[in-house]
């Protein structure tokens, strides 16, 4: 039996670190793990090697539908398929309809995210247009093909947050001739942050979680930074860090975004330890988090570490605006980078500590964690050891 998950990936760093837990976890209960990558199928580009610090995950690279299509007639596969329904995945899901291959999909990651301001309010007519064809035309198409059989549904989607799994629990369970996307949806934790290997060094640094200011996603919502703006803001970062750093007598990391333009980082904050894929980590040893947007907070949140909001007008509206989802459902100290602070060290730590207070509320509101659930690994090992039986 094979067990990896199809993915379209040129950089798997970002990948495996989101889910290294369950990757790791795979690898070494199963032997062997399949990262099975359609990227090289649509972009004829010379295939890039990379290595895991684990011999037993194997990256798999078909160059064409083909090699692909051989591949997937070796064995009983059991898939994780988070592959997007954009028109070119339509033909990888059709090839995977056709053998025995058993289908899950999960949603695991505590993410904040609000349809309209992300894919609509900062869009302009063009771009506009491009997310109705591309999301919902190709939706469309890709429920029909469902109802006709050509493709198959996904077996198991497994959800962690409160609302989507209500929605589609209500949705799913309506009597209905049509064949749905996916057979059955289950409960899950929420991803927690990966322990075990991290010397229990509490409350070392003051932590920044950077989340790339020149990040693509930005960029299309029209988010375009000249070289002042730039300036601008890595000088008011600068000046914070640096000032919160005297108050507290701790040291600065920066957790980069894994899309961060390392050297335009070194350059502007060169004085400050900056680390990238090691977020967990100094998340952990962490004394307070510092952030603007990013999903990677929820680890902070899962750990109970204090959490101060940075937020800067130069970083534009939808920054902010997504920014305020964190700021709007726990009331976090929030700063503004481009303001002198006068900052009262005990009030600010006793807001800190405070904060923690409402965590696990805001927790069991939103998610499944604790005892609502099992983890997404043992949900999959619980699957994988009855499709083997099969």
């Amino acid at each position: 039996m094979i067990i990896g998950e199809i993915c379209n990936n040129k950089i798997f760093n970002k990948k495996f670190y989101l889910q290294k837990n369950l990757y790791t976890f795979l690898s070494n209960k199963y032997k062997k793990f399949y990262f099975i990558n359609v990227f090289y199928i649509f972009n004829k580009k010379k295939v890039k090697k990379f290595n895991f610090y684990k011999k037993n995950i194997i990256i798999f690279n078909p160059k064409n539908i083909k090699e692909l299509n051989d591949f997937l007639k070796k064995d009983k596969i059991f898939l994780i398929n988070n592959l997007s329904i954009k028109f070119k995945h339509i033909l990888i899901h059709y090839l995977l309809s056709k053998k025995n291959i058993f289908q899950i999909s999960f949603l695991n990651v505590a993410i904040f995210s609000n349809y309209k301001i992300e894919n609509w309010d900062h869009a302009n007519i063009k771009q506009k247009i491009y997310f109705i064809f591309k999301k919902r035309f190709s939706l469309i198409i890709y429920r029909i093909l469902i109802i006709l059989k050509i493709l198959n549904q996904i077996n198991i989607l497994y959800v962690a947050q409160k609302k989507v799994f209500l929605k589609y629990s209500q949705y799913y369970n309506k009597k209905s001739l049509f064949r749905k996307r996916y057979k059955n949806i289950l409960k899950t934790n929420i991803k927690f942050p990966l322990l075990k290997k991290f010397k229990k060094n509490k409350n070392s640094y003051l932590v920044f979680i950077d989340s790339n200011i020149l990040h693509p996603e930005y960029i299309k919502r029209g988010q375009r930074l000249v070289r002042k703006d730039l300036q601008d803001y890595f000088y008011y970062l600068k000046t914070y860090l640096v000032n919160l750093q005297k108050l507290f007598k701790k040291k600065i990391v920066i957790c980069l975004h894994p899309s961060s333009n390392l050297k335009l980082y070194k350059k502007n904050l060169g004085n400050f330890k900056m680390y990238k894929y090691q977020t967990d980590k100094y998340i952990m040893n962490s004394f307070i988090l510092l952030f603007h947007d990013t999903s990677s907070i929820f680890s902070g949140i899962l750990l109970k570490k204090k959490i101060i909001h940075l937020k800067s007008t130069i970083m534009g509206t939808y920054a902010n605006k997504r920014a305020e989802f964190y700021t709007n459902k726990i009331k976090f100290v929030c700063h503004d980078i481009e303001k002198q602070h006068l900052i009262d060290k005990k009030r600010l730590v006793l807001n800190l500590k405070n904060n923690l207070k409402k965590y696990d509320v805001f927790l069991n509101r939103l998610y499944f964690f604790k005892n609502d659930s099992l983890s997404i690994e043992k949900l999959l090992a619980k699957e994988i050891q009855k499709f083997g039986k099969k």
